[in-house]
């Protein structure tokens, strides 16, 4: 556990001083403090523990702005969301807007929706709710690799009610009923 704890870290390190595509396995395991060979036992690649990395991230956003949603919280959970990238922009910045961010934020997608379906009391009915919950994260991930993307142009409370108008209040609106034959 303390190696890939000290891997993880060291990529994040990595990661807030360089372009992910700079970063080496062997500078990762140096900054570790780890052998080359030790990475390998723990990860297959780079991708991989930048995936391990990103889903870390993405859990800790969840447990952070769960509560504001179960609140139905639309608001403050896009402030939350925007003050969390802030926090960790540096990061943030190489995982969902640098050069594999494609990658990172299917990833991403793939691990909020999962948990966030995982937390549904019960299953709906359809594919609506999911195509909903689906283009929900997506759009957020969309939004904030433009911001991230285009620093200076709109604060962290103007991003946050960016979110809240164009993605959250809108998805919040939409009836998740079915419609007939989905």
């Amino acid at each position: 556990m303390r190696t890939r704890q000290a891997l993880r870290q060291a990529m994040v390190e990595l990661a807030e001083e360089s372009a992910l595509e700079a970063i080496t396995v062997r500078a990762i395991a140096a900054r570790a403090g780890v052998g080359y060979a030790t990475f390998f036992r723990h990860y297959a690649d780079k991708e991989a523990l930048l995936a391990d990395v990103a889903d870390l991230l993405t859990q800790e956003f969840l447990r952070r702005v769960r509560p504001l949603l179960e609140q139905r919280d639309r608001r403050g959970a896009a402030r939350s969301l925007c003050k969390f990238v802030e926090e960790h922009e540096a990061l943030h910045r190489a995982l969902i807007a640098g050069g594999s961010g494609e990658t990172v934020r299917a990833e991403m997608l793939k691990t909020v929706m999962g948990t966030l379906a995982g937390a549904r009391t019960e299953q709906p009915a359809g594919v609506l709710p999911d195509l909903l919950l689906r283009h929900l994260v997506a759009a957020n991930l969309s939004l904030l690799a433009w911001w991230l993307n285009n620093p200076g142009k709109v604060d962290t409370e103007t991003m946050a009610e960016i979110i809240d108008r164009l993605v959250l209040t809108p998805v919040g609106l939409l009836r998740v009923d079915p419609p007939a034959g989905v």
